[in-house]
């Protein structure tokens, strides 16, 4: 049989063999490329040419006569001055680079006859490049070509190549070999476009991609040192839209991409990490294990993903291993954080005039205390300076078959509200190993300890706290209503001595094994399963001696268990593959998905002492258990096909179909189908004369994507109970309706049109994209109002339409590059508007209506705030009586009559302002002198509105120093009412211009210096770098409250941090 097989083999050889020998050719070509040679063969012989434009790019000229030479003798004299070589496969010829063989170096009697070596250089178009800079290779010696183009250097000893470099060009390297003259011709290298970018289920080169994506390099992370990678995106990505939202010391922050298109369902976007769906928060994630980000904004890039990616995609890549030696890497952070803009609260002496005056009257509490020289700043009380410590090491490397990197990390954050502490733990390892040419096993793991332990001050309350008051008793205990003329003021350092413990613990696993078919060349296959499981343990205990709530019902306990477990499983096959001048990529992708969640309360009250905490449950008076279960699952299958001609013309087409358990059961299966073209001009013949511009490319793309942020049952009928008693007054359990089904929902489903233009001009000095969006999105997630005979008075339906558009703009420039100092600028702008179409209401024309309840207003955006009109202050009674408040005073709020009816009615109510913002700008310079380097990161944001909640009402506590600059027949001023308590009617939030939240803000300026090469090498060091950063530096803002970046004016004021770090390399 094997005989037989052999002898199968050799005839097919020879037959192969004498079909080439068969082929003649006739060809003549002066000077031309090696690519029109190869395209010339190709006509004449019918045979394809397969081949890396890369590896022709360096090709010599061609030179060659041909008359009937058979094509094994055309392609020997053909490829005999290349540093090139073929392979016949078939009816294909298979292009390769050659393996270089090691020279030796030159006698020295050749170089030293060397005295002087002119030239000249030019760039791909012949155009003459001056300031490139000519050196001997290993020396520090060289010169710069003047505005021809032209150069001479003298050779110096035994010096046998020059290096010839330019910013933005490859750098070429040629040997001297007693030559008198040596011109070279350098060619373009743009990084940008040419880098390797993921795009889910693989990875492309950017001048290859049709869809808007943005990214962010490993480099620019390490330039704002940040725990949180979230936060060192911010203002970074061009439609990406991050605000800190200030409520922790674990950094907490809402994440957008474009524009909001959900009004009631989840806007935020879809995270995978490391191909797999990451369900989690973002801070767990330490940015040092990072090596690349993507985020997928359009419909096109982000419809492989279908029915989760209507709010974008962001694709985190972790770090591997790479052949080499094994390496080892330590980063230590330590920063301090103070609060910057503290509410400059009244003092005790502030705060006794300032109710004398607006009530009459003082309490005797508090008369009693202002004479025993009470004065409390309760602020001081709840904060504290901020302390954080970050560290990580790693260590990498592999041989020929195995890679790894393996990282850990430990992180304690103590935030400035005092025991307010978040500790990191976490130990990630990645590995791939080959065990045959053809086939890979890999696994990204990560295992995660993260602790929040104790309760934190609470700062928002102890703003708002009477100075006549104190934390503490004469004995030092804690007085737990501190104001006995409310009992409803709580102390706001209770949490202090609430025992808490609150605990999660992560498991995610992502494993994969990758067939690359040896018999068929492209082809491949690849499985990654997925696990993910996070358990969360909540224990608190309330005790009856040292707390409010302990101490009204003998203790209180509560342990809440949620866990959290998902399986995942995706298959993908793939088929690459170069014709000539033709590439196609196609992906086919089946994924399996499910999702159990449990969660296990039990709160119980009344126990024997405090001695045991919340390990005495059998021992409550009361005792309240709660649990739930929910179980998801998900089925998708996805095609996509990439083809591009000669790198020039690019193609995508995408259709995916997700199947989700929480839709109805006439809707559980949705498609959504996306295509995408793009257009490479540079590589038009006709493009040649623009030599200033060096790449330009033109991107469109239209495609559906869904969102299914419901919840599990959403769908489907559920039950609620409630204690009643009998006649007998006996405790009994009663179930009623409190959802009805609905068997026809499905997803929200958004469309988007994306145009694009990615170019690169005057030799990569400048380059960047522009993207312009419009997406409309139907069949909204709302819940729509119905009659209360069904026993509830909405259900959950898709009703309702939203349209956004946006301009985004990134721009990266570099300024000045000289052989020690370049500055760079990176810069970035969003504009970003939506606006809602309908809710589900309508007239009996069908008209839309707007669902003032709930502040949807047709034609306006979402999240508008909806409230009275801020108009000044009354100055004088003669304007009052007349005026449509005629039963105001001199002092009080002025209310705009938005209606001009002359009332004041609900009617007046109308729309000032959107919680977010409309443009967003981010600027970031670089400058680099040696191994110095400094940059700086401005971020600004324009168009949102705040409110400042401590303005509209008095307290009966303190409030801010702004508010003495009250109305006072001597002081008529028209921004802050009489310090009256009925002088603001209708509560208003805001006065005068305080609600623009619109600022700049210089959000951090780092320094970094890398210690020279020639110091660490004498103590056996790769890389020793030292770097220190400000966050918060300074922001400009007409906004009075905290931050006009927080969305709520209760929480953490600004702070500002200073780091100080050190990176070393073994």
């Amino acid at each position: 049989m094997i005989k037989t097989i052999v002898l199968l083999v050799l005839a097919f050889s020879f037959q192969a063999t004498a079909k080439v020998s068969a082929q003649t050719i006739s060809l003549t070509l002066k000077n031309a490329t090696l690519s029109s040679a190869l395209e010339q063969i190709g006509k004449q012989t019918k045979y394809d040419f397969s081949y890396n434009d890369r590896i022709l790019k360096n090709a010599r000229p061609v030179n060659i006569s041909l008359q009937n030479e058979t094509l094994e003798t055309s392609l020997q004299l053909l490829f005999a001055e290349q540093q090139l070589t073929y392979e016949i496969r078939d009816r294909i010829i298979i292009i390769k680079e050659k393996k270089t063989v090691s020279q030796k170096p030159l006698s020295s009697v050749v170089q030293y006859k060397q005295e002087l070596i002119r030239g000249r250089v030019t760039d791909e178009k012949g155009e003459p490049m001056s300031d490139v800079t000519v050196q001997f290779k290993g020396t520090t010696t060289g010169t710069k070509t003047d505005a021809q183009g032209l150069y001479d250097i003298e050779v110096i000893g035994s010096n046998t190549n020059l290096v010839f470099s330019y910013i933005g060009y490859a750098p070429q390297e040629v040997s001297i070999a007693g030559r008198k003259e040596i011109n070279v011709v350098l060619k373009m290298q743009d990084a940008s476009l040419d880098e390797v970018v993921v795009v889910g289920y693989g990875t492309q080169k950017r001048s290859d991609v049709t869809g808007a994506i943005v990214s962010i390099r490993p480099e620019e992370l390490e330039n704002t040192p940040y725990s949180n990678v979230v936060q060192s995106l911010q203002g970074k990505l061009p439609g990406v839209n991050i605000t800190n939202t200030g409520t922790s010391a674990e950094g907490d922050t809402r994440l957008r991409v474009r524009a909001q298109n959900s009004i009631n369902a989840d806007a935020g976007p879809l995270i995978i990490l490391d191909g797999i769906q990451f369900e989690g928060f973002l801070s767990e994630i330490s940015p040092n294990d990072i090596e690349s980000i993507e985020v997928l904004k359009d419909a096109s890039s982000a419809a492989i993903y279908g029915a989760r990616g209507a709010n974008g995609v962001m694709l985190i890549t972790t770090k591997r291993g790479v052949k080499g030696k094994t390496r080892l890497a330590l980063e230590s952070m330590l920063s301090t954080s103070n609060i910057i803009n503290r509410p400059d609260m009244m003092d005790a002496t502030q705060f006794y005039n300032f109710k004398q005056r607006r009530m009459g009257f003082v309490s005797s509490f508090e008369e009693q205390q202002y004479q025993n020289g009470v004065n409390t700043d309760w602020l001081d009380y709840a904060t504290q300076t901020g302390f954080k410590q970050d560290h990580n090491l790693s260590i990498s490397g592999g041989a020929e078959k195995t890679k790894f990197f393996i990282a850990g990390n430990a992180s304690r954050t103590d935030g400035v509200a005092r025991n307010d502490v978040y500790n990191r733990y976490a130990l990630r390892i990645n590995m791939d190993t080959e065990i045959t040419p053809w086939l890979t096993f890999g696994t990204a793991s990560t295992i995660g300890y993260y602790d929040r332990p104790g309760e934190g001050a609470n700062i928002s309350n102890a703003s708002r706290m009477n100075p006549l008051t104190a934390p503490y008793d004469e004995d030092g205990k804690l007085n737990f209503q501190p104001n006995p003329d409310d009992l409803n003021i709580v102390n706001p350092l209770e949490g202090l001595n609430i025992q808490k413990e609150d605990v999660a613990r992560r498991i995610l696993t992502n494993n994969y094994i990758q067939i690359d078919f040896p018999f068929v060349e492209g082809l491949s296959f690849k499985t990654l399963t997925g696990y993910n499981y996070r358990a969360r343990l909540i224990e608190q205990y309330s005790s009856s001696s040292n707390t409010l709530r302990g101490s009204q019902v003998g203790g209180s306990a509560t342990v809440n268990n949620q866990n959290r477990e998902e399986w995942s499983i995706e298959n993908i096959l793939s088929y690459t593959r170069d014709f000539g001048r033709h590439n196609v990529f196609l992906t086919g992708v089946y994924t399996a998905r499910a999702y159990e969640t449990k969660f296990h309360d039990n709160t119980g009250v009344g126990f024997p002492g405090d001695h045991m905490s919340y390990y005495q449950f059998r021992l409550a008076t009361t005792l309240t258990p709660s649990d739930q279960y929910i179980k998801e699952s998900s089925l998708s299958q996805m095609f996509r096909a990439n083809y591009s001609y000669d790198s020039r013309y690019l193609f995508t087409f995408t259709v995916r179909r997700d199947g989700f358990s929480a839709f109805g059961a006439n809707n559980k299966y949705s498609v959504f189908p996306s295509a995408a073209v793009g257009w490479n001009m540079e590589r038009e013949p006709f493009m040649e004369s623009l030599t200033w511009l060096d790449r330009s490319k033109l991107r469109l793309s239209l495609g559906e994507s869904g969102n299914q942020a419901i919840g599990a049952y959403s769908s489907m009928p559920t039950m609620a109970n409630q204690y009643y008693l009998d006649n007998a007054g006996d405790p009994l359990i009663g179930f009623y309706p409190n959802q009805l089904a609905d068997p026809t929902l499905s997803w929200e489903t958004t469309r988007q049109l994306n145009i694009g233009w990615d170019f690169s001009i005057l030799k990569n000095r400048l380059s960047g994209t522009v993207d312009a969006y419009f997406s409309n999105t139907r069949a909204l997630l709302l819940n729509k109002q119905i009659p209360q005979i069904n026993g509830v008075t909405t259900i959950r339906q898709n009703i309702g339409r939203t349209k956004s558009s946006g301009i985004e703009v990134a721009l990266s420039s570099i300024n000045v590059q000289s052989d020690n100092f370049s500055w760079r600028t990176n810069a970035n702008f969003t504009y970003a508007k939506n606006e809602i179409v309908d809710v589900g209401l309508f007239d009996d024309d069908g008209n839309p209506l707007d669902n003032v309840a709930s502040s949807w207003f047709i034609g306006r955006p979402i999240g508008v705030i909806y409230t009275y009109g801020f108009d000044g202050i009354w100055q004088e009674t003669d304007d009052i009586l007349h005026s449509h408040m005629p039963t105001a005073r001199p002092g009080d709020v002025r209310i705009k009559d938005h209606n001009n009816d002359g009332i004041i009615t609900v009617d007046d109510r109308h729309i000032i302002g959107q919680n977010f913002p409309k443009y967003t700008v981010g600027l970031t310079n670089t400058l680099a002198y040696k191994d110095l380097s400094l940059s700086f990161f401005i971020y600004a944001s324009q168009g949102a509105t705040r409110f400042t909640e401590h303005m509209n009402t008095y307290f009966n506590g303190s409030t801010t120093i702004r508010q003495r600059e009250w109305w006072t027949p001597e002081n008529k001023t028209n921004t802050y009412p009489a310090n009256r308590d009925d002088s603001n009617p209708y509560s208003l939030n805001y006065f005068g211009k305080t609600n623009d939240a619109s600022f700049i803000r210089l959000s951090d300026i780092s320094l970094a210096y890398k210690i020279p090469q020639s110091i660490t090498n004498k103590i056996n060091i790769d890389r020793l770098e030292l770097f220190t950063n400000v966050k918060n530096v300074l922001t400009l803002t007409r906004f009075i409250g905290l931050d006009p970046e927080y969305e709520s004016d209760f929480g953490i004021p600004q702070i500002r941090s200073f780091l100080f770090g050190a990176r070393i390399g073994f």
